[in-house]
């Protein structure tokens, strides 16, 4: 019982942080309208949010990505490995992740929501 309370407690504690760094991303911006593919010349490699949440950026634009399903293994210290083709990524491509102990384990495949534009909100516009 005491096990349970103290899992119930951590998972509530990584949740709420999780919840925070995006927050924090997106502070100031507003959501655009979704689109189906990004070319990988505009953004680099995702920043992990939550085994649900890529952010990549694209300049000032930050490109939200709520995948469909959750992905095990996906945490912020993860490697995300995009398939791609064509030199873009799309909604419903496949990606893996690769931990950094070096093992060189690929984790499951997982797929790619839409990506969600935000960007920064200018204030005193007249």
């Amino acid at each position: 019982m005491i096990r349970a309370a103290l899992l119930v407690s951590v998972l509530a504690t990584m949740v709420a942080s999780d919840s925070k760094a995006l927050d924090k991303a997106l502070a100031g911006r507003a959501a655009g309208k979704p689109e189906t593919c990004l070319s990988t010349s505009r953004i680099g490699s995702p920043q992990v949010i939550d085994d649900h949440t890529l952010l990549y950026h694209d300049g000032s634009r930050i490109w939200r990505n709520d995948l469909p399903d959750a992905c095990p293994g996906l945490h912020d210290d993860a490697i995300v490995v995009n398939e791609v083709f064509g030199g873009q990524v799309c909604r419903g491509d496949l990606f893996y992740t690769l931990d950094r102990s070096g093992l060189g384990i690929p984790g499951p495949r997982c797929r790619l929501g839409a990506f969600v534009p935000w960007d920064k909100v200018k204030s005193g516009v007249k």
